[in-house]
């Protein structure tokens, strides 16, 4: 009887001090995420900004929503010099700027007390503007008798577009004390209006709560 009795302690203060085991991490975040990625649209890099809120639904689950912004300029650049004058900047400079809100369901492939990988899947409605035109030309004076080099721009798409978005992205994250959160994310998101953005890779700083 003694021996059982003590079993029993013995069991008791075992399940008391291990079998709690590691406290949970709270299951929300918020974060905000700077990056950089390529613009399939004449192949532009810019920057990438979003605001994103995240909830644990499930152990290995996740839903988040995130506000973001994209810019993206290039240039055709063009320089001429005309006989004693000064070297002249005839570039065509662009720019393609848009702000989208996105829904996302995240898989946690590995979770621990620190460490957080994954991937995200999520669509999204984007506004876009662009100053980029669809065709353009250059005529030189050979063919036109004018002494500047004379460019044209042609636009068969309109200016402001609204598309749907589809978003696929991997993340890799680290949490600190305090329950600071940094980590890192690459991915592609392609829309309707025959836009791609890949690759993106943007750095994000958080905190859960």
């Amino acid at each position: 009887m003694k021996k059982i009795l003590l079993v029993v302690v013995v069991l008791l203060i075992h399940i008391s001090v291990f079998g709690q085991g590691i406290p949970e991490l709270p299951k929300q975040i918020f974060s905000a995420n700077l990056g950089t990625g390529k613009s399939g649209t004449g192949d532009l890099y810019g920057l990438m900004v979003g605001f994103e809120y995240e909830q644990q639904f499930r152990p290995k689950l996740s839903w988040s929503t995130e506000f973001a912004m994209t810019i993206h300029d290039g240039e055709d650049l063009l320089l001429v010099q005309l006989d004693n004058f000064p070297r002249e900047d005839m570039s065509y400079r662009f720019t393609t700027a848009g702000m989208q809100l996105a829904g996302k369901i995240s898989y946690h492939a590995v979770r621990t007390k620190n460490a957080d990988y994954g991937i995200k899947l999520g669509v999204a409605a984007r506004y876009q503007s662009t100053s980029l035109a669809d065709d353009r030309e250059i005529l030189f004076p050979v063919l036109t008798g004018y002494p500047l080099p004379v460019r044209i721009l042609r636009n068969t798409e309109p200016q402001r577009t609204i598309a749907a978005v589809a978003i696929t992205q991997l993340f890799a994250r680290y949490t600190f004390r305090k329950n600071i959160v940094v980590g890192a994310l690459a991915g592609l998101q392609l829309d309707t209006n025959g836009d791609v953005i890949f690759p993106q890779f943007s750095f994000s700083v958080g905190k859960r709560f």
